[in-house]
């Protein structure tokens, strides 16, 4: 994850310093691997390192524990609220069956059964063993088309009776049916910056929040740009263009000049001019028709990480599904950080 120092704010952006600094380390709370504990800079030594106010920086931090990003221990300072590496605790059961399925693949590999094979054979047993009990999923996104693409992403560890609706944030916070259909359902997901919103809006709702990551068609996209490209970056909400500079540098280190700006900003047209390059944000899809024919244009997007779909989304539904045959009673220890 890109650092923080005097270039992270920009001065010279009719936005707020405290709004900049609060989307900047939002982003690297809910999508970076900063572990569970993790001890922030100070609220003096960030204000140093940023050249700004140590009370925008007290207040940011404030903002950022009422959102269940950070924990403030008093004495001793801010902290990272969040594991984005949390599997289920070792003593779980599912861990004591360790030995014996790696007792059984090997014994497969001895008779020529390949995985693949194995794996058939043991979903067919399973199925012949027990019901299924299909599980009533929702993804709160935030704009419809990248929220399919997450929910097909996330379908590819889902078990095939598994249903899962897309409501958009909006329509949650305007319509009481949107919530209450998250009431209802087994489980609701979401981004880990966007929880608490959700979980005030439903708090009745069983809700899992999942990290998301740059996807790697993204990643590809920035590390081929020429050095002597001239980007515009351009974000739909303004609370997070202090990201897109640090974001882009990520993967195109060797790329000098990055001009930031947002989607409504009136002077988005002349930006778009003086460049080569417009990269644009999730939801600022609409930016992508100011550009010039054969201009290089393409979308900044994320994607769920696979490692919390596989260690933290797939046991966790598991233990979902046991509960709904009576299996289970009590909620996994360890299975909602993500």
């Amino acid at each position: 994850m890109f650092p923080l120092d005097a270039t992270s704010i920009d001065k010279s952006l009719p936005v707020p310093v405290s709004t900049q600094l609060h989307g900047l380390l939002s982003y690297i709370l809910s999508h970076g691997d900063m572990a569970y504990g993790t001890k922030l800079p100070s609220v003096r030594q960030l204000a140093a390192d940023l050249n700004i106010a140590p009370m925008t920086v007290s207040q940011v931090y404030q903002d950022l524990r009422d959102a269940g990003l950070i924990e403030m221990k008093r004495g001793l300072g801010a902290f990272t609220a969040r594991d984005p590496h949390a599997r289920l605790h070792e003593d779980q059961p599912i861990n004591a069956l360790r030995a014996d399925i790696d007792e059984l693949l090997g014994k497969a590999e001895h008779l020529g059964v390949s995985p693949m094979a194995l794996l058939s054979m043991v979903t067919a047993q399973v199925q012949m063993r027990k019901p299924r009990s299909g599980l009533n999923i929702v993804f709160v996104g935030l704009f419809p088309g990248p929220t399919r693409d997450y929910v097909e992403e996330i379908k590819r560890v889902l078990a095939a009776d598994d249903q899962v609706r897309m409501i958009m944030l909006e329509q949650l916070k305007a319509s009481p049916e949107a919530r209450e259909q998250c009431a209802r359902a087994d489980v609701v997901l979401t981004f880990v910056h966007r929880e608490m919103e959700v979980q005030a809006l439903v708090p009745e709702a069983r809700l899992l929040a999942l990290r998301f990551i740059p996807s790697e068609k993204t990643r590809q996209a920035l590390a081929s740009l020429d050095p002597r490209t001239k980007i515009a970056a351009v974000t739909h909400f303004k609370d997070f263009i202090a990201i897109m500079r640090p974001s882009i540098r990520e993967f195109a280190p060797h790329v000098a000049e990055i001009r930031v700006t947002w989607s409504s900003a009136p002077d988005l047209n002349q930006t778009i001019a003086e460049c080569d390059v417009v990269i644009f944000a999730t939801g600022a899809d609409e930016v992508a028709g100011l550009a010039r024919p054969g201009m290089r244009c393409f979308e900044y997007r994320h994607s769920p990480d696979q490692g919390a779909l596989e260690n933290v989304l797939v046991p966790y539904l598991a233990h979902l599904r046991r509960s709904k045959t009576g299996e289970v009673e009590k909620e996994p220890t360890g299975a909602l950080v993500s």
